[in-house]
């Protein structure tokens, strides 16, 4: 027997003792990635197509060639405008999925529907929060910080003082889909996203292009199609959520759920279901839910705040359209995300639903071999951006040879990027799964912090003239390779299986 067979039937007897329930129950270590990856997967494929969407839709009502660099520079500020707005929302997500993904793995079915209803509330209360902050801070930043002329800046004011209205409503859809994948459900926030994208795309085009007063919105109607799209499937989603308890319960005296898994052996995982009467405030699962989340939050919030300083370089660069071609870079790069963040996201529950289960070794495995599938996957479409960059560009530019020029040489650094980026993002997905957000947040501080804002800085300082757009997007992808090596360290190590959640 090689030492490779060994390996896989050590592996094998560690899956086994595992034990975990639902779906995931009797399936290998690769089949459980598969599983909990392809739903997450179709969803991030859909979430680009939807905000890809509204950037096309964008640069196509642009009256004239300066009107669309205006446009797509506008549009290139709102996402990091958005970005700001919903920090707090990620922060409640990743805290309610590392706490039911434990829950589900420990089969404390009870508290792990405790964390749904406290999440959900949470949601709502960061959305509330979001839209404020938003409206209070939108204006300062396209005056102050971001370099762009007046039509620029009131196209991204106009999508962001609609758009803010959408944030109450993905905060409750973002926490509740958040634990419902934490769970090992994946189809189901599948399905509540697809339906934000259909019904934000059929909105969207109906408040731009129909004849006044129902169209003729230009930019704002773009805005509105997503305040209609989550607010629809907010309340679809609540909908299906409550009737799931009415059919878990059917025909029963009592919603004990710990008589249901008794009754249907260990291997059953009962799904998580809404119940208006448990929608009140526990200051203690809130607590640990926040505990979580919040360092993610800070760390979001400052890789927020480094981006948008480098934004802010980027904008003093003297290319034409440089704010634009940078968000369509970003967008086009956005494309390598979506098998990364998937399987990310299979290795963040199953981490934390090992852990649960009292399985470190397995908890590891995991990680190692879900990086090696993201690093494959981004790799080969990083080789796509380089060979083919021009036919991307194009896409996305309304045929703007000043923005496709400017692009090609940003794309074909991704080639390098994507390998560190995939090791990135599954390592630090992993460790948040398994409570381990606060060494996540002081590294990406402090590596991003130097790079991004030290290094990019003192070369705007010291030599402006050679400062391009690809040669920052080559410091990003160094940034990137630095950040992959000490996470690397990190994950090697075991201090992170060890963690109370």
């Amino acid at each position: 027997m090689s030492a490779g067979d060994a390996r896989e039937g050590i592996i094998r007897g560690k899956a086994s003792r595992a034990r975990l329930g639902g779906k995931l129950a009797g399936l290998s270590l690769p089949r459980q990635i598969a599983v909990i990856a392809f739903w997450p997967f179709l969803e991030q494929l859909l979430s680009f197509f939807v905000t890809s969407s509204d950037l096309f839709i964008a640069t196509k009502i642009g009256l004239d060639a300066q009107d669309t660099i205006n446009i797509s520079d506008g549009m290139g500020a709102v996402v990091f405008l958005m970005w700001f707005g919903f920090v707090i929302q990620g922060s409640i997500m990743m805290g309610a999925t590392a706490i039911v993904s434990r829950m589900t793995g420990a089969r404390d079915y009870p508290q792990a529907q405790h964390g749904l209803h406290q999440a959900a509330m949470l949601g709502l209360l960061a959305g509330v929060i979001s839209c404020g902050l938003l409206f209070a801070c939108s204006g300062f930043l396209v005056t102050h910080v971001l370099t762009m002329n007046e039509a620029a800046r009131a196209y991204a004011l106009q999508y962001v003082y609609v758009a803010a209205f959408a944030a109450p409503f993905s905060g409750v859809v973002f926490a509740i889909n958040a634990a419902l994948r934490g769970s090992g459900d994946t189809r189901l926030p599948f399905w509540i996203m697809m339906g934000v994208g259909i019904l934000n795309v059929i909105f969207s085009v109906t408040f731009v292009f129909a004849d006044a007063p129902l169209g003729g919105w230009r930019i704002g109607g773009i805005a509105a199609g997503t305040v209609c799209g989550y607010a629809i499937s907010m309340c679809a989603l609540i909908l299906i959520m409550l009737r799931r308890k009415k059919k878990i319960f059917a025909g029963r005296q009592h919603d004990s759920l710990e008589e249901l898994v008794r009754e249907n052996g260990e291997h059953y995982a009962p799904p998580l279901y809404l119940n208006f009467s448990n929608l009140w405030p526990d200051m203690s699962m809130q607590k640990r839910i926040l505990k979580i989340g919040l360092p993610q939050a800070v760390e979001v919030f400052g890789m927020w705040g480094i981006q948008m300083f480098c934004l802010s370089i980027i904008s003093e660069l003297p290319i034409k359209g440089v704010l634009g071609v940078h968000n369509i870079a970003v967008r086009i790069e956005s494309l390598s995300f979506l098998p990364g963040f998937a399987i990310g996201m299979a290795a963040s529950t199953l981490v934390g639903q090992y852990l649960g289960a009292r399985n470190a070794l397995m908890a590891r495995i995991t990680i190692w071999k879900c990086m090696r599938y993201a690093i494959i996957f981004m790799t080969g479409l990083g080789v796509l951006f380089c060979v083919f960059p021009s036919l991307f560009m194009e896409i996305f530019s309304n045929g703007n040879m000043t923005l496709i020029d400017t692009g090609i040489p940003v794309l074909r650094t991704m080639l390098l990027v994507e390998p560190f980026f995939a090791a990135c993002i599954v390592m630090k997905m992993s460790l948040r799964g398994a409570g381990d957000t606060r060494r996540v947040m002081f590294i990406s501080y402090g590596i991003m912090g130097f790079f991004r804002v030290v290094c990019t800085w003192v070369w705007f300082k010291t030599a402006p003239e050679t400062m391009t757009l690809w040669g920052i997007w080559l410091l990003f992808a160094f940034e990137m390779a630095v950040q992959s090596t000490i996470l690397y360290k990190i994950v090697k190590g075991r201090s992170w299986t060890k963690l109370q959640v």
